[in-house]
């Protein structure tokens, strides 16, 4: 984008670049903040539902979440615990109590729209993918 100012005396034409769209988006940090429900799969084993409380403050992720195995997962542990992390752009990263797998490390993106989170995660020797979804 770029605006044209003339100068008064008519002889020279001088093109500035507009920031405002460039600067706001450095100043406006996307906000997590929120109740999002929570599906977790782990791959051919495991697939978790639940709901995770997210608190930003700055670029600091607090809250809680859990999430149950499908019926019939009698081997998948339930998740319950506290979660704590960071923000950087559309970029959120988390650990995850979960139990008996230990702490799960989620890595994921904030969609186009703010009102979905995905990405993979880990514990130990268990990954997966997750998605979720901003429930207010």
């Amino acid at each position: 984008m770029l605006k044209s100012f003339l100068l008064l005396a008519g002889l020279a034409t001088i093109a500035v670049a507009d920031l405002s769209p460039v600067l706001a988006s450095k100043h406006s940090a996307l906000d997590v903040t929120g109740n999002w429900q929570l599906d977790i799969e782990q791959k051919r084993r495991c697939r978790w539902q639940g709901r995770v409380r997210l608190d930003q403050n700055g670029a600091q992720l607090t809250g809680g979440g859990e999430a149950v195995a499908a019926k019939g997962q009698r081997f998948c542990p339930n998740l319950k615990g506290e979660v704590e992390g960071s923000v950087n752009g559309a970029q959120v990263k988390f650990g995850f109590a979960t139990g008996r797998l230990g702490t799960g490390e989620f890595d994921g993106t904030l969609a186009p729209g703010g009102e979905v989170l995905s990405g993979t995660w880990s514990a130990g020797r268990a990954v997966g993918t997750w998605r979720a979804e901003r429930v207010n």
